[in-house]
């Protein structure tokens, strides 16, 4: 009965984790779709911001430039004994070598969150791929597990003690059926016996009146010893 009770356990634990895993194939389909979705989101998101990368590239670069540029400008006011307009240009230089400073640091971020993006675009792609590989060989041992199932519930249900004894009375009950045909099978083979035949019946009568006059005479003779 314990061991009896456990797998029933076993079998009622297996039950319950099909009915969560419903149709394998279709849960694992939509595994791989929803990944195929994430991996396609994924690149959207990294050609935004390759874009968002190559903006900061070009205003760091071009704020650079600027600030050289107005350097250049500041000399040759200075050189020209001009140097309210030196200093406008120094001032203006300072301006965009802090921007450019700005534009750099945001440059660099935007550059490692990209190779970020593309290392988790590449994880996700071998997620996929292994997904893939496995997804038959995984439907395959749901399906086994599901033909156990079956297999355990059959097996349950031929151990009822129930559904034994039914068969057991079936069983006798065929038992008697085959012994009364039997039966039958024989008396009527002795019925068709060709020593049994009517053109006997006058003689087999004559017969047994002759054993039944000497039977009498028998007890006559044993009746007058006994006198």
């Amino acid at each position: 009965m314990a061991l009896k009770r456990i797998r029933n356990m076993v079998v009622a634990s297996i039950n319950e984790g099909l009915d969560k895993l419903e149709n394998p194939r279709v849960m694992l389909n939509q595994y791989v779709r929803d990944m195929e979705s994430d991996i396609a989101k994924a690149k959207h998101t990294i050609v935004k911001q390759q874009v968002i990368e190559q903006n900061f590239k070009g205003k760091y670069e071009e704020a650079e430039k600027l600030a050289v540029k107005r350097k250049n400008q500041a000399q040759l006011a200075f050189d020209a004994g001009e140097e309210e307009l030196a200093k406008k240009a120094l001032s203006e230089m300072k301006y965009f070598e802090a921007k450019a400073a700005e534009y750099q640091d945001t440059y660099q971020h935007a550059k490692q969150q990209l190779v970020e993006l593309k290392e988790q675009l590449q994880t996700l792609e071998v997620k996929l791929r292994d997904i893939k590989d496995k997804k038959h060989a995984l439907i395959a041992r749901a399906n086994a597990v599901k033909a156990k199932e079956h297999m355990n519930a059959s097996f349950n249900k031929i151990d009822n003690e129930s559904a034994y004894r039914e068969f057991m009375r079936m069983e006798s009950r065929i038992e008697e059926m085959e012994t009364r045909v039997n039966s039958y099978a024989d008396f009527t083979a002795t019925s068709n016996s060709p020593y049994s035949r009517l053109e006997y019946a006058k003689e087999v009568e004559e017969e047994l009146e002759k054993m039944r006059s000497q039977k009498i005479g028998l007890e006559k003779q044993e009746s007058v010893g006994n006198e």
